[in-house]
């Protein structure tokens, strides 16, 4: 029987039952930053198709998670994000004709680069930090930095006025910067 504490084991084992589980515990996560990122493009199919590669990506790089159950949840939020950015690339792209421009490697390739292993420990940093917040703190900055939704949109969800909003992400940001760390995110320091 799958549970919480074996299906990362079963799914980097390649059994079925593992992803069945991913995709039950999951998919409205998935769900929510595939459409998050894609939703300007208005393509349903696209979202879809997006959605699948996002979890053929998890069963392809499942052994590529190193963690806890706990932080599968973080793990697999950043290859949801990056793959929905790829796709969000390619469909601009394929629409506008253009060059070709730079998309993220192909998740089997992403250790091959210093670039992208000092990006994997930032994220690790910064999602470790976040961590240390309050669950609701923790929400915002999920929202804010890793879904790229605007503070009205998480005062909307959450229920909370915009100003509640701000002024949670300007103590979050001063805790961490307590700690002595900084992240360059979107252009913006948190």
């Amino acid at each position: 029987m799958v549970t919480e504490k074996n299906f990362i084991i079963r799914l980097k084992k390649k059994r079925e039952d593992g992803m069945i589980y991913v995709i039950d515990e999951y998919l409205g996560l998935i769900k929510g930053i595939v459409v998050n990122k894609l939703e300007t493009l208005d393509d349903k199919g696209l979202i879809d198709e997006c959605i699948n590669d996002v979890l053929l990506n998890i069963w392809e790089n499942a052994k590529q998670f190193k963690g806890e159950p706990e932080d599968f949840r973080k793990w697999l939020s950043v290859v949801a994000k990056y793959t929905a950015v790829d796709c969000f690339r390619k469909q601009v792209r394929i629409k506008n004709k253009e060059q070709p421009m730079y998309t993220f490697p192909e998740m089997g390739s992403l250790n091959d680069t210093v670039d992208e292993l000092i990006l994997k420990e930032e994220v690790k940093e910064l999602l470790s930090l976040i961590d240390s917040l309050g669950k609701e703190d923790r929400e915002i900055f999920m929202m804010k930095y890793f879904l790229d939704m605007q503070n009205v949109k998480i005062a909307e969800k959450l229920g909370l006025t915009k100003a509640a909003v701000d002024n949670r992400i300007y103590r979050g940001k001063q805790v961490m910067r307590k700690e002595g760390k900084y992240f360059k995110i979107k252009g913006e320091i948190v």
